[in-house]
């Protein structure tokens, strides 16, 4: 029986259609924060590798315990600590979009990292299974005081590296390398802002 070229026309476009919206399903790596049934403490499970530089850089915002008794004014809890989010990544199709802010903890050293000067820090891995196909550099805004009160900012140079032994680096890698503005601890901060593509190592 011959084929209609009309009829397979349609349904090929049908199909591709249906492909690439599966490809650009979005995988949101975002702070999943609840209450732990055991403990009652609140437990914030953080997708995001802080371990690559524990003592070195972390969310902007913390989020405050969450209040199980409805009677309290404050019910429900959880909330941010400032108007600034936390660093969340988005894989939405190949491309993974960092959002968030980012400072430098109490203590962090070098203390400061000084304006113009070139460095090699890791600031926090991406999620598991999440690699960089290649580097890439993103400019980022950055600043050394409160953001609502800053009358500069500066621009930060971050970069995303594939790191590319899968058994002791599990994922891609953010690194500060240089900025327009020194950067204290505990005032010093990186918006992160950017896209670039990424691949999902569980599904290749």
């Amino acid at each position: 029986m011959p084929v209609d070229l009309g009829t397979a026309a349609n349904e090929l476009e049908s199909r591709v259609s249906v492909l690439e919206q599966r490809s650009m399903t979005a995988n949101l790596r975002t702070p999943n924060v609840y209450l732990d049934p055991d403990t009652g403490t609140t437990v914030v499970d953080d997708p995001l590798d802080w371990t690559v530089s524990p003592t070195g850089w972390e969310s902007y915002s913390t989020i405050s315990p969450i209040i199980s008794d409805p009677v309290d004014p404050n019910y429900p809890g959880g909330e941010l600590s400032s108007n600034y989010g936390m660093a969340e990544a988005h894989l939405i199709g190949s491309m993974c979009v960092l959002t968030g802010m980012v400072r430098r903890k109490t203590g962090a050293t070098p203390n400061p990292l000084a304006a113009g000067t070139r460095y090699n820090l890791p600031m926090f891995g991406l999620p598991e299974d999440w690699r960089p196909l290649h580097n890439v550099i993103l400019p980022c805004l950055m600043g050394n005081i409160d953001p609502a009160s800053a009358s500069t900012v500066g621009t930060a140079w971050i970069e995303i590296r594939p790191e590319i032994n899968p058994v002791l680096q599990p994922s891609g890698r953010v690194y500060f390398v240089t900025g327009t503005l020194s950067c204290a601890p505990s005032t010093g901060w990186v918006a992160l802002q950017g896209v670039f593509p990424c691949q999902l190592l569980s599904s290749t």
